[in-house]
């Protein structure tokens, strides 16, 4: 069980394979589209809503502005394109599918069945075909089953077999994008066939950029994660006092650690978080990285909680995911050392479900857990704008506890093709995410630009709480904040008001 453990917390650390070059970008960006506009401009087809309407659905809070359409759509534009309907591809792994395995290995309930989860995806397209404007075309959601596992792809491995995969759905399936390239080596392949890649998460903003236009994530790019992390660290933490941590740490001036893998991508990250602390006089006391290994994993948890005890850090930032966050937490607690445990915003550890996994195993450490993430609060039913989706789709059936991750997935496919116009290419595609104007809404503030194919931008403060019941799976522990969401200009100087 450990072996299979350990290969979860690859999902978001495994080194990135040296794109091909025809991924490589050429230019920061489309040019010529303007905020508000369809990629192709207004026109004789294409109008704003002549009954003076300004959202396509005001049900949603990042609707794009309401288009009336009329006339010809162009037919074939693009693969998987056609007059009638635009092909989006999923894939069902023969193994498993990610958060099933999250929540089985972290012991956490979550409701996370395939099937539903399908089902769940077929209602959100179905809502998004009946309230977007698409022009005259249809969603077409087409589910096939892979020969990759989502296990040896987390780890790095199984790119021959994303690679069939991804050449099934670009020249037998024939679809304009997939909405299931939650691995790397998958997304990596369907970029390389032309085929938009939704789901990569936390990847570096280089790792993006090489890729575009096919490389797309409602997870945020770890690059931006650093831009926000840097200034929140610099007002909100160094040069005061670690009031959160235990023992003889407590109340002493703050020595913060940042733990990461030891890849490219993210130690670049490491580098921009870095880079921001010296713009204003500020450092880390110690910057450790580990090698990602099966076998040693806890191991390796031993020896960096050792080195960081020996030198009385107060704090520590793990930029790892939930799994490599637990081992520390709970080698933590076996060697006596109880420092502040700063969130870095990535590797679903600020999740709800990446909490549970911590606070399972290591609930005294977990209990001083606090920090700035892009990641949104989740919402009870009752006030979900995907749950109210999945409702008039389907009034009698109930979504899975992944509905809201579902929705915002389906939704950039659903926002790029509205704002692309109907010239659809991966191209006017990109071009019209960029024309998309700033909305705040359930998961943040969103706004697409050039370099920028995460839609996330603010940060809220946050903190774990053990006893409060998740809205996300209705299980004990969430994490908790004051309403609040800064862009990095606004994070306010003054100790951090949390754990309260």
């Amino acid at each position: 069980m450990l072996i299979v453990v350990a290969l979860v917390a690859m999902v978001v650390v495994v080194p990135s394979r040296v794109p091909d070059d025809r991924l490589a970008a050429q230019g920061s960006g489309p040019a010529g589209f303007s905020e508000g506009e369809p990629a192709s401009g207004w026109g004789d087809t294409v109008t704003p809503c002549a009954d003076g309407r300004e959202l396509q659905d005001e049900n949603t809070e990042y609707s794009p502005p309401c288009f009336d359409f009329s006339g010809d759509n162009g037919g074939a534009t693009a693969r998987g394109v056609t007059e009638d309907e635009i092909i989006i591809s999923y894939r069902i792994p023969s193994d498993t599918n990610l958060f099933a395995l999250l929540g089985q290995l972290g012991g956490v309930p979550i409701d996370a069945d395939t099937e539903r989860l399908v089902r769940d995806a077929e209602a959100i397209v179905e809502y998004f075909n009946r309230h977007f404007q698409f022009y005259g075309r249809r969603l077409r959601l087409v589910g096939y089953q892979g020969r990759g596992q989502i296990i040896p792809e987390l780890q790095g491995a199984g790119q021959d077999a994303a690679t069939n995969d991804s050449l099934r759905v670009a020249n037998e399936i024939g679809a304009f994008a997939d909405i299931s390239a939650t691995s790397q080596p998958y997304a990596d392949a369907l970029a390389r066939n032309g085929v938009i890649a939704l789901g990569a998460p936390y990847m570096s903003r280089e790792w993006f950029e090489a890729r575009r236009p096919y490389a797309w994530s409602t997870f945020p790019d770890c690059t931006a994660v650093a831009e926000n992390s840097a200034p929140y660290t610099n007002r909100r933490l160094l040069g005061r006092e670690a009031t959160h941590a235990e023992g003889d740490l407590r109340g002493r001036s703050r020595t913060m650690a940042v733990v990461a893998p030891n890849n490219l991508e993210y130690q670049q990250c490491v580098d921009t978080f870095v880079e921001g602390l010296r713009a204003e006089g500020n450092d880390l006391a110690e910057r450790l990285d580990y090698t990602i290994d099966i076998a040693t994993l806890p191991a390796t948890a031993a020896s960096l909680i050792s080195k960081l005890k020996s030198e009385e850090i107060t704090t520590v930032s793990c930029a790892c995911d939930a799994i490599m966050q637990m081992y520390l937490a709970r080698e933590a607690e076996a060697q006596d050392y109880h420092p502040e445990w700063v969130i870095a915003g990535v590797g679903f550890t600020e999740t709800d479900l990446g909490g549970q996994i911590v606070a399972n195993n290591a609930p005294e450490q977990w209990a001083r857990a606090f920090g700035g993430s892009p990641w949104a609060a989740p919402v009870p039913p009752e006030q979900s704008v995907a749950h109210r989706a999945f409702a008039e789709v389907r009034p009698d059936e109930e979504p899975t506890d992944l509905i809201d991750t579902i929705y915002h997935q389906v939704l950039v496919i659903a926002l790029g093709v509205q704002m692309a116009g109907p010239e659809l290419t991966p191209e006017t595609f990109e071009a019209g995410l960029f024309a998309l104007p700033e909305r705040t809404g359930q998961a943040g503030t969103w706004d697409f630009s050039p370099g920028h194919y995460t839609p996330v931008t603010d940060i809220r403060e946050m903190w774990w709480d053990a006893d409060t019941i998740s809205p996300f799976n209705n299980q004990p522990g969430t994490y908790l904040d004051r309403g609040e969401r800064w862009t990095r200009d606004e994070i306010p100087e003054g100790d951090p008001e949390v754990l309260q």
